[in-house]
């Protein structure tokens, strides 16, 4: 390539201006006509020269309102695009033709022609001039029209691809610090996030994943832009962006995208500046939980958004990664609606994996255990429905250590849900039964957790209607019998925890329990009997610590076991309970 000869006989910025100063518009259609003269004339090895003068003054003199003089100045346009289409080597006035547009802006058509051989000049100047000139593109861009901002950064982002994809040069980034923290370098790194969130369409299946229509369009302009091209960009906007050590609220967006690419320099260039200029991000910071759910959730849900608009859902790998983060995160789980919807896109998503799924249930959990009371009341019951169905869709035989994780995750939120917000449990016990089948029939790896959740479930039912305490007895009478440990261990938990010592129903179940193998269900059962004193002070604060009448007590068992007064079973060998439930039916009556 040739110089470009921007300190030719144009002269500085404004010689266009000098050339046509005080002249009449024929005076200048006059000038106009011996320019197209001289060009038609010039051979091609003068033809450069000659372009850096006529090429300024030409565009200059579209500001102009008469029709001859714009006509003549599309005349020689046209046989400059005819001279040079084909001739790269052939360099445009790119400083000038810069200078030209930032001075030009009361003069729609001169910017508009301007951008067009600005566009066309970038690809003809050295790499070293390129570089220099790219960070000025973005100076003001904020105030340009939409359409000059995607030219402009889709220019930055070319040169960026061609100069930075394996580093910066202090020169050059000193250029690009001078923008840091005004409104067009946030234009500049929303843009970055783009590329780097653009996919050929093979890749994306049809749908830019992360991005809108719109967006796609802006990242690559009418000429379609090769992997290559792509990889490249990338790597240089990372490179860029890397050096300047920016706040790392800003960029993490940018990182985390990175490392969800297909190109393995990308995520490779990505992780090593997520480790080195964001490992102390704040994950709480409000902004950038709402651009991280965005990249997660789109916008494909909102009605009032035109459709080229809508921002599609992340891809697999990048919504994977953003689940991670999420559970780090209190302001996500506080997050309503952008929360809520991220879980059931989890769950109940189109393409959603089984590790999504299992990651979804994870974050269910955080935001059971973190959520604000304000947005637990609109979340909660609706999660806990889709908690309930994704257990009803997982089954309890499949041994996938993702299924099994997952099943984990739903019975813990169902034990959160139950301390938090017990009025979603206390009025029916479907969810009681269910668990106490779980129980039954889970694996012991999961009898823990179910365990844990069923424990925390019978708070839920401390003021319950009495008819559903009524329920509650049967459930408990009718688990107590099974052959599980758990089962009985829970329903002991939940006879002493729920119903004060005159409760009949509880208190035979804690004497059957005081004959039972195992040692933590007899020991518990005989303080449900027998409360110490600590215990006795315990209880007094919440139920009521009076033994029942011996009548009712006597009439109980009577109505479990008839057979007690069954003159024939006398002198049988087979005792109706254990000897130890004897002994603690004659104590505590």
């Amino acid at each position: 390539m040739a110089e470009s000869s921007n300190t030719s006989s144009a002269g500085g910025a404004g010689s266009w201006s000098a050339a046509l100063s005080g002249k009449s518009d024929q005076e200048k259609e006059e000038l106009l006509d011996r320019m197209l003269t001289r060009l038609a004339l010039c051979d091609d090895p003068k033809l450069q020269d000659l372009l850096a003068k006529i090429l300024p003054i030409s565009i200059a003199a579209l500001s102009s309102a008469s029709t001859s003089l714009r006509n003549k100045v599309i005349e020689i346009l046209s046989h400059v695009n005819k001279r040079v289409k084909h001739q790269l080597e052939i360099s445009l006035p790119l400083s000038e033709l810069w200078k030209l547009y930032v001075e030009s802006s009361a003069a729609p058509m001169v910017r508009n022609f301007c951008i067009v051989y600005v566009e066309m000049a970038i690809d003809r100047v050295h790499k070293e001039e390129k570089q220099l000139m790219a960070p000025m593109f973005l100076t003001s861009i904020s105030k340009l029209p939409p359409q000059h901002q995607d030219i402009l950064l889709r220019i930055t982002a070319k040169v960026i691809g061609e100069c930075h994809a394996s580093q910066v040069s202090d020169e050059v980034l000193e250029k690009y610090r001078i923008l840091v923290g005004s409104k067009d370098w946030e234009i500049f790194l929303e843009f970055c996030l783009h590329t780097i969130l653009y996919q050929p369409s093979s890749q994306s299946g049809g749908r830019p994943a992360g991005l809108s229509t719109v967006q796609c369009e802006r990242v690559t302009g009418k000429h379609p832009v090769t992997i290559d091209m792509l990889r490249n960009r990338k790597s240089g906007m990372l490179n860029v962006i890397g050096a300047l050590e920016l706040p790392s609220e800003l960029v993490y967006p940018i990182y985390i995208a990175a490392c969800a690419d297909s190109h393995e320099y990308v995520i490779k260039k990505g992780e090593e500046l997520l480790k080195k200029n964001a490992s102390g991000v704040n994950l709480d910071d409000l902004n950038l939980i709402s651009r991280l759910f965005l990249l997660f959730n789109g916008t494909t849900g909102s009605d009032n958004i035109a459709p080229e608009s809508k921002v599609n859902p992340g891809n697999l790998a990048l919504r994977l990664r953003l689940m991670s983060i999420f559970c780090r995160s209190i302001t996500a789980a506080n997050s309503f609606p952008s929360t809520l919807q991220c879980i059931f896109g989890c769950i109940f998503g189109t393409d959603a994996t089984s590790r999504l799924k299992q990651l979804g249930m994870e974050f269910t959990v955080w935001v059971f255990k973190h959520a604000r009371m304000d947005q637990l009341k609109l979340m909660g019951p609706v999660i806990l429905a889709g908690v309930l169905k994704t257990l009803d869709n997982i089954s309890s035989l499949d041994s996938d250590a993702i299924a099994r994780e997952t099943r984990s995750f739903c019975f813990q939120a169902v034990g959160l849900l139950a301390q938090r917000m017990p009025q979603l449990f206390r009025d029916k016990i479907d969810v009681a039964v269910r668990l106490f089948e779980a129980l039954k029939l889970e694996g012991q790896y999961l009898r823990m957790i179910v365990q844990e959740a069923t424990n925390s479930l019978a708070v839920a039912y401390k003021d319950a209607p009495s008819k559903v305490l009524k329920d509650v007895e049967l459930l408990l009478l009718q688990n107590f019998q099974v052959e599980q440990s758990e089962v009985r261990f829970c329903a002991v938990r939940w006879a002493t925890s729920l119903f004060d010592l005159k409760h009949c129903p509880s208190r035979f179940i804690c004497m059957l329990g005081a004959a039972d193998p195992k040692l933590d269900i007899r020991e518990m059962a005989l303080e449900g009997l027998f409360p110490g004193e600590e215990q006795r002070k315990t209880m007094s604060q919440s139920i009521s610590t009076e033994y029942p009448k011996l009548a009712e007590m006597l009439a109980y068992i009577l109505e479990q076991q008839p057979a007690i007064l069954d003159s024939g079973a006398i002198g049988d060998s087979k005792l109706l309970f254990p000897s130890k439930t004897y002994v603690a039916m004659i104590k505590f009556l």
